[in-house]
């Protein structure tokens, strides 16, 4: 009788212990995460502002995935960085997205550098951004001040232009590709009811796009049905110090 007493005060204790033990293993997991994640919006911000100091126009979104991220920082290997950027104006262009993923960075034992296996992305450009930069680039054009330029897609790289002028209205087709430089190129390559002179100055006009941080460059551009998107990557750069 005096054990079956026993075991009927040890219990009530014994559950007691367990919850306290569950209450501190709950407390410390949520002050690691807390940690973690802490961790990862310091890192971002760190990143996403040396990629501007590497000459992007403005500071980026970044996104480092993966959890948990400390065990990432010990290893000093991210698999997964994404980084992106809306309304990038660089010269007469403005660029609407930039979205690219880094795969395998690897940084240094100081942190303050590093080399990413790969980058790819995208950049989107609207047909109204672009209207506006050849009407800035193109002095014929630009001195037409009501022109009202207004483009669509002709076919996978070229653009069709619309011009309703006050004494006549027209059209012109150009090619657009990208120069080995990585900027726009756009080649007139046929016109329909617009005279010589008014496209005296509109048959090569060239577009320069931002310095892209972490050795990214422009593989191709296509014309799409809202605008133009270029393709965006990078192989074994290195980054930082």
């Amino acid at each position: 009788m005096t054990g079956y007493m026993q075991y009927q005060d040890s219990a009530p204790r014994t559950r007691h212990r367990l919850r306290t033990t569950m209450i501190v293993l709950i407390i410390l997991i949520g002050i690691l995460v807390a940690l973690d994640f802490g961790a990862r919006a310091f890192a971002e911000s760190k990143v996403a502002s040396e990629i501007q100091q590497q000459g992007f126009p403005k500071k980026p979104n970044v996104s480092i995935e993966g959890f948990p991220f400390l065990t990432q920082v010990i290893g000093r290997d991210f698999k997964d960085v994404n980084i992106s950027s809306s309304n990038i104006t660089e010269g007469p262009l403005l660029i609407q997205s930039i979205n690219a993923t880094m795969n395998g960075v690897h940084v240094n034992s100081s942190f303050n550098g590093g080399s990413v296996d790969s980058l790819n992305g995208t950049l989107s450009v609207t047909f109204a951004a672009l209207a506006n930069a050849m009407t800035s680039e193109a002095g014929g054009l630009g001195s037409l001040g009501g022109a009202g330029l207004t483009l669509s897609q002709a076919g996978n790289d070229e653009v069709k232009a619309t011009l309703n002028l006050v004494i006549t209205s027209g059209t012109a087709v150009w090619r657009v590709t990208r120069t080995s430089s990585g900027d726009i190129s756009i080649h007139l390559v046929s016109s329909s009811g617009l005279t010589s002179s008014l496209l005296s100055g509109l048959g090569n006009i060239t577009i320069p796009l931002p310095h892209l941080p972490l050795g990214l460059t422009i593989q191709s551009i296509n014309v799409t049905s809202s605008g133009l998107v270029g393709t965006v990557t990078g192989h074994n750069v290195s980054f930082g110090s």
